[in-house]
């Protein structure tokens, strides 16, 4: 089991891009709806949609670019990941 610290719920509206940028913090991200994709850092395109799980971890450096894309919102869920010792 993951240690966690609660969760947060994001609505994006279709035709946002968030420019390179690292997570804020080591977390899963869950897509509940809508799609994206996910551009990393050494230029590999991802798409997720619906029942994607991401593990967030790409704490420094350049980081990852995210676009909404479809007709629809993209709804996620994130979970943080509490380093357990």
């Amino acid at each position: 089991m993951l240690a966690n610290s609660g969760a947060q719920i994001r609505r994006t509206p279709p035709g946002r891009v968030n420019d390179y940028h690292t997570a804020s913090r080591r977390q899963y991200v869950i897509t509940l709806s809508g799609h994206a994709e996910l551009v990393l850092s050494g230029g590999k395109t991802i798409q997720v949609g619906p029942g994607s799980i991401e593990l967030a971890e790409d704490l420094t450096g350049k980081g990852h670019i995210t676009r909404v894309i479809g007709n629809e919102d993209r709804v996620t869920i994130a979970i943080p990941v509490s380093e357990t010792k």
